[in-house]
């Protein structure tokens, strides 16, 4: 009877499944893609200070933030819309856009939020294989019909690491009606050392329908406050504030990102951690002969051509999480974050061992 309540859209959906948190005492976790340093010491004062405010409600429209990240972007606040992390504002996009049955074009093998979004609000799910492990933008561009109302994109994508030039984004973008939406997840924009990515921020001054999303989640530290935001058109945005629910952000999250987006010796360290991470993980993979992928991203996507899962659990009775990509539609990779030097090499000891 009680299963007669739930809408079918949401019967066939599978739960979340996020990576596993250690319980035991040195135990390594690189399965997450969490910061290896913690959160930033100025967002730790920040919230130190702020703690004592509880009481409060927090500001519903996260003002203060806003303003703070239209300064950095050079955007006006407008533009901007801050959410219980970067997955809240697309739950938010799809309660203000997606009707029953409007098409949604994603890419298989990525982050499972974006199909997840498209379920809940009755979308039609359109997939586009991978190619070469890469988002295949040309593929997008074939997918759009007259129906397509939203197209997500990840840059650099979850979990391959890969990421699509500025070149690729203009073909596609010359491809998309004026009436769908484009959303660009970029979760880890601030980890990539190419240069020739898209600025999607231009393509929002621009006037055009794109959404840009961004997160305190990993370059800042800042996972467990559940802290993202979304950069579009004012147009765009200002519906958006109608569907989110009120008081989305915790005051907490709001005083510890406005400090994290100032504390450039801490970024400078993660951004130079990364760097030097993924030439010894190369090099240490190469010397192994695995199979991987040059990441953009503080992830690497390994094909350890094995079961995965029987690895996940191997490297862990060793005090090592990684992340199986089963789930993923990978059966024989993982995923492993990028960590501390010590880690890093923790992780390759392991990984010797199988």
């Amino acid at each position: 009877m009680d299963d007669e309540l739930i809408r079918p859209a949401v019967k066939g959906i599978p739960e979340y499944i996020p990576g596993k948190t250690p319980k035991e005492p040195g135990v390594v976790k690189l399965a997450s893609n969490e910061n290896p340093f913690g959160p930033s010491p100025k967002a730790l004062e920040a919230i130190a200070k702020e703690a004592k405010n509880l009481q409060i409600y927090p500001d519903q429209k996260s003002l203060l933030l806003r303003e703070a990240l239209a300064k950095k972007l050079n955007v006006s606040g407008d533009c901007i819309i801050c959410g219980n992390g970067s997955d809240d504002i697309m739950q938010i996009l799809g309660s203000t856009y997606l009707n029953p049955g409007d098409e949604v074009i994603v890419s298989k093998n990525t982050f499972s939020l974006y199909e997840l979004v498209t379920r809940i609000f009755d979308g039609k799910l359109v997939l586009v294989n991978l190619k070469d492990n890469e988002l295949d933008l040309a593929g997008f561009a074939t997918a759009i019909t007259p129906k397509t109302k939203m197209i997500f994109l990840t840059n650099p994508n979850n979990p391959t690491g890969t990421v699509f030039s500025a070149a690729e984004f203009d073909a596609l973008m010359k491809k998309v009606p004026d009436n769908a939406l484009v959303v660009v997840d970029e979760a880890y924009i601030e980890f990539a050392e190419r240069k020739d990515l898209p600025d999607t921020i231009k393509y929002v001054k621009e006037g055009r329908n794109v959404v840009a999303l961004r997160t305190f989640s990993k370059f800042y530290g800042l996972a467990g406050l559940r802290i993202g935001y979304g950069i579009a058109k004012a147009e765009l945005i200002k519906p958006m504030f109608r569907t989110k629910m009120p008081f989305n952000v915790n005051r907490l999250a709001q005083a510890g990102a406005i400090a994290a987006l100032d504390d450039k010796e801490f970024t400078e360290k993660t951004y130079k951690n990364n760097v030097e991470g993924k030439k010894y993980l190369y090099a240490e993979l190469d010397k192994l002969g695995l199979e991987y992928k040059k990441t953009e991203a503080n992830f690497i996507f390994i094909n350890l051509k094995k079961s995965a899962d029987e690895c996940f659990i191997t490297m862990m009775k060793q005090g090592v999480i990684i992340r199986p990509l089963t789930s993923f539609g990978f059966s024989q990779a993982i995923r492993v974050s990028v960590g501390t030097k010590e880690q890093n090499e923790k992780f390759i000891s392991a990984l010797l061992k199988l």
